[in-house]
């Protein structure tokens, strides 16, 4: 017998049983509002907490009704041994009715935001820091992603993706028209320094030595003016490295290098561990992933079991003392670390989660004090009913917080995106979400934009354009208006598209059916010129004129033998670009290829020069942008790669640009334990440093990058 006959047969056999008036579910509804109020201020909702306020209440109503041993409310293996009446999403009658009784005793599905406040008032009289604001109502992202009005839509749409067997995307046919394109409108941290009351203090910048050289590298990011986390950094007096639980700060500026500094973090589990980290005059960010597990009991039964959680955490340091940081504060929030962007002085901080509904029936999940056990939690508390977008359907919940690290004990915004899965883009402006939606017998992108004002996060609106974003640089922003390169598999024959898009994702322009049989692998746009590569058995690089946004125009097209895989703006009149050596007739690979594009004339392109490392399998420089070390300003090309011939054998290659052609500068080999993903490539004034997971080498520019000195950890 399953499940579900199980519970229809016991629903028969409770109609017949005569319920007393006081245990009718509207006279324990009323009860447990009472009590709920009684208890908000003694009896906050703890992180993830499956157990309720009124336990012995519910489960004699429960075993009343059934006549027989409760299901456990808590989450269980696989999903099942859940609470629910039945294995549907839709509301029946008696949810309706609960709904509405639960709205008229403590409106507990809405849970809305308050008005907003200005920055120069509250409730208490006080003023608010800019950081405490609470956003204006959010807007939907046309029909893609509708605002939720209370939680019970979002437990709706949650049963509802759930019991249906969700797959990525809409139906086909609410997307595209002939036309391609559809609008839709507490311290966790020790170190040498006491942390209790700490202020910071970030004005001044680190160091007044004259020593100190402007130029230093910075993080290889995909758009100027949006900082990217990394595992290492550097702001030209410091090396910042991150190394499992801890931040080491190794001064540079001196004749030899030294640590000065150290941030240990006090790990609670062994699966927790530190991400990445922002460097920024004197404020340091480290974004922190810990796994929560605790031992519950199964509620009425004498069944424990184990349950985890994983949270994302921001943590906040004042830096002005290097040998000594500070504490400065930090913001939780459910879900595993995805990603972060920093503009300005703001952090937008990603994390996801599966999201279900821990097996409560309806009516309970949506009183305030239950919440906390199926909404993600920021700072502790769940995320507002009004700050989550609901897509038709999708489990998955992409939560999106601001802080601004002079503020990092507060969120600026919040805000949860159901989905299938989304990509991520970020402007200085705006958040774009993207996916490929394979439902139909087409394929399609759909995508969300959001506004980044002052930290608030608010949609725009959301299109749908043929075909699939192949490449992370072919999604783009330039004056608030979206640029993108799609390639669609779908048809008899492979096709590249390119949309333009206005403010309000109107479709001005496109071109289609651009290098029928190949597919997209790199792009990069630059000013009003897009530049992309196709490849099938040859390279063709492309140039499209984007300064008519009704008639992109094709300006050239390059064929080369071989492919790139990451396209670098080198000046302004050059493309570099990092790849693949292939048999013009096999297809088959021969080595990583360097090509330089001259792009002086859009109208004819043309090869300023390459270099193909034949003895070089594979680099993380192909697909990991961040490990890519490209500076037309000191003319420095750096990378790790690794050759998988006879036997593994890794390398840092460091190359310039000379005479129209690459020059080979650098060439150390890096240890066997050494994960090339994680060794950076830095510069600091006339010195390079390479960083590796146990060690930093320091070489001297200025002759023939000798290797100086070796710090090891």
């Amino acid at each position: 017998m399953t499940e579900y006959e199980m519970t229809e047969r016991i629903r028969a056999s409770a109609e017949a049983v005569q319920i007393p008036e006081k245990l009718l579910p509207d006279a324990i509804r009323l009860q447990l509002a009472h009590q709920t109020k009684q208890e908000k201020h003694d009896c906050p909702s703890d992180k993830k907490n499956h157990s309720f306020r009124s336990k012995s209440l519910t489960a004699a109503v429960i075993f009343l009704v059934c006549g027989i041993g409760i299901y456990g409310t808590c989450r269980m293996s696989g999903g099942f041994g859940a609470e629910t009446d039945e294995p549907q999403y839709s509301m029946t009658a008696d949810d309706a009715a609960e709904s509405k009784t639960t709205e008229q005793t403590d409106d507990a599905a809405s849970m809305t935001r308050p008005a907003a406040l200005s920055p120069d008032s509250s409730d208490s009289g006080e003023s608010v820091h800019p950081a405490q604001q609470i956003p204006v109502q959010k807007s939907n992202a046309g029909d893609l992603y509708v605002v939720a009005e209370n939680y019970a839509q979002v437990y709706d749409r949650l049963q509802h993706s759930y019991y249906s067997g969700y797959t990525t995307g809409s139906s086909a046919d609410k997307l595209m028209d002939d036309t391609a394109w559809v609008e839709s409108a507490e311290n966790p941290v020790m170190n040498s320094t006491s942390m209790e009351g700490a202020e910071s203090s970030m004005a001044e910048d680190f160091s007044d030595s004259t020593s100190r050289s402007d130029a230093y590298s910075k993080t290889n990011v995909v758009t100027e003016g949006v900082d990217e986390s990394d595992i290492v950094k550097t702001d030209g007096a410091c090396l910042y490295l991150l190394q499992e639980d801890r931040i080491r700060i190794i001064d540079v500026q001196g004749q030899n290098m030294k640590q000065i500094g150290e941030i240990s973090i006090l790990m609670d589990d062994s699966s927790s561990r530190v991400m990445e980290m922002y460097v920024d005059g004197n404020v340091l960010n480290l974004i922190l992933e810990k796994q929560e597990t605790q031992l519950k009991q199964q509620e009425g039964e004498d069944v424990f079991y184990m349950d985890s959680d994983i949270v994302t955490e921001l943590l906040t340091y004042d830096i002005s003392d290097r040998e000594n940081p500070v504490f400065s504060g930090s913001i939780t929030q459910d879900g595993s670390y995805r990603t972060s962007r920093k503009i300005g002085t703001v952090v937008y901080l990603f994390s996801e989660q599966y999201m279900e509904t821990d097996g409560m029936v309806k009516s309970r999940a949506i009183l305030e004090e239950n919440t906390s056990g199926w909404i993600p939690l920021v700072n502790g508390k769940p995320v507002a009913a009004d700050c989550i977008y609901l897509p038709e359907q999708g489990n998955n919940g992409l939560l999106v917080s601001s802080v601004d690290v002079t503020n990092p004990k507060e969120t600026i915004d919040q805000t949860l995106i159901l989905h299938g899965f989304v990509d991520v883009y970020v402007s200085t402006e705006s958040l774009y979400l993207y996916h490929t939606d394979y439902s139909g017998s087409e394929i399609y992108t759909q995508i969300a934009k959001f506004s980044l004002k002052q930290g608030n996060i608010d949609a725009v609106g959301a299109v749908s354009a043929e075909g699939e974003v192949c490449d992370t640089f072919a999604i783009w922003e330039q004056n608030g208006k979206l640029r993108l390169l799609t390639t669609d598999q779908s048809g008899p024959e492979t096709e590249n598209s390119l949309f333009l898009f206005d403010e309000d994702l109107k479709l001005t322009g496109t071109l289609k059916g651009i290098a029928k049989g190949e597919e997209i692998y790199a792009a990069r746009f630059f000013g009003d010129m897009a530049y992309f590569v196709t490849y099938r058995n040859t390279d063709p690089l492309f140039a499209v004129d984007l300064s008519d946004e009704t008639n992109p125009k094709i300006l050239s097209e390059l064929k080369i033998t071989g492919f790139s895989e990451y396209l670098h703006l080198w000046g302004t009149d050059k493309l570099f670009g990092i790849g693949f050596e292939t048999d013009p007739d096999s297809g088959r690979t021969e080595g990583i290829k360097l090509t330089m594009f001259d792009i002086s004339d859009p109208a004819d392109l043309t090869v300023a020069g390459n270099c193909v490392i034949r003895n070089i399998d594979y680099s993380p420089a192909l697909y990991q942008y961040k490990c890519v070390l490209a500076d037309p300003d000191e003319n420095l090309i750096g990378f790790a790669a690794e050759s998988f011939q006879g036997r593994s054998d890794s390398s840092y290659l460091l190359f310039s640009w000379e005479d129209g052609s690459f020059k080979e500068i650098l060439a150390e080999s890096l240890g066997e334990d050494d994960a090339i993903d994680q060794c950076r490539g830095i510069y600091v004034g006339n010195r390079f440093y390479l960083v590796s997971p146990d060690s930093v080498r320091a070489y001297d520019r200025t002759d023939d990058y000798r290797r100086m000195e070796t710090l090891a950890f």
